[in-house]
């Protein structure tokens, strides 16, 4: 495995390869000015292109020049920060949360703000309380989130689930990552040498981790929820509840039963289409929804493999025990 910075990229070449990438209906336009590129190569050759951003690998769509206004990005108060990993739940999260804010157990018209794609003028023309969501770590998150207090949630979810996931909407796609050809043994190994070295998204889902225990004991005044996949998929009821709480919501619990009703994957899969993620029109944004998906992948090697990196990196953290290999 390896890595290969090159600061030039031929953009007529690399855009023919590419898909079009919409959100809202609206095609995302692309701009590489001031990437730094690197293609990272897997233990059969097979390669993706990432850029590099203050030491932290991005998908190439995220323009620089958003990149570069997020730590200074203007919060609210009452805004709602919240950070995950790439696919452990943060629509999800973001439609659950939007709904608990308005009251009414109804799909929300539009994508999620990700902080990544969105400019600055437009975030602020929302109307508060505002979620902004980001997938970057927190340590990287706008300076006004710890300045404010800003109530923060972070989403969580088996990585293992998340290296599938993150895998199927990679393989064989036209997207600026470039089109992906190793096997899911191939990436596992990737991912999991993104722990010592940025070789996936945002480094890897332990380092992100990591950061955000960090973050959390730097700033022990930030109100904070832990959002577990898991945990919503077993019983949503209680998960919309409590995130209610959280937010400082006047429960009612009839409300609570109908957003997770409404939240369900099946239907919000349906209800979100004209909105979602998609790649040449197709959405790859909302693809199973279920908890333990990698049982269907990994093999007893790719387990033991997996779980030596686990183990090693995720040692004395407050999150060990939630996905620790006696659980499986």
């Amino acid at each position: 495995m390896g890595v290969h910075r090159s600061t030039y990229i031929n953009m007529d070449e690399a855009n023919s390869e590419l898909g079009v990438v919409t959100v809202d209906g609206k095609k995302l336009d692309s701009d590489s000015s001031g990437q730094d590129i690197v293609t990272v190569t897997d233990r059969s050759g097979h390669t993706l292109k990432f850029q590099l951003f203050q030491g932290v690998h991005y998908i190439p769509l995220f323009k620089v020049a958003i990149l570069q206004q997020i730590k200074g990005l203007k919060m609210r108060p009452d805004d709602i920060y919240f950070s995950g990993y790439p696919r452990t739940g943060t629509n999800w999260t973001f439609e659950m949360t939007s709904m608990l804010l308005n009251g009414k157990a109804e799909t929300i018209q539009r994508a999620k703000d990700l902080m990544e794609l969105s400019q600055p003028d437009k975030l602020a023309q929302l109307p508060s309380p505002r979620i902004v969501n980001s997938h970057m770590k927190l340590c990287d998150s706008p300076d006004d989130v710890a300045a404010l207090k800003c109530k923060v949630i972070y989403t969580l979810r088996d990585p293992k689930d998340v290296i599938v996931s993150l895998y199927n909407l990679l393989y064989d796609r036209p997207w600026s990552y470039g089109r992906y050809q190793g096997s899911l043994e191939d990436y596992l190994h990737l991912f999991l040498d993104g722990t010592g070295y940025v070789s996936v998204d945002n480094n890897g889902i332990f380092e992100h981790w990591r950061d955000a225990e960090k973050y959390f004991s730097q700033h022990p005044e930030i109100p904070v929820h832990l959002q577990i996949y898991e945990d919503a998929i077993k019983d949503p009821v209680r998960v919309v509840q409590t995130l209610s709480d959280f937010l400082g919501l006047t429960r009612d619990d009839d409300l609570c039963r109908a957003i997770a009703e409404k939240c369900n994957f099946s239907g919000m899969k349906i209800d979100k289409e004209p909105f979602a993620l998609k790649l040449d029109g197709e959405n790859y944004l909302y693809r199973k929804g279920i908890v333990g998906d990698w049982k269907n992948w990994f093999n007893d090697e790719m387990l033991e493999d997996y779980y030596s990196v686990y183990e090693e990196k995720m040692a004395g953290s407050r999150f060990y025990d939630t996905y620790a290999r006696s659980k499986y």
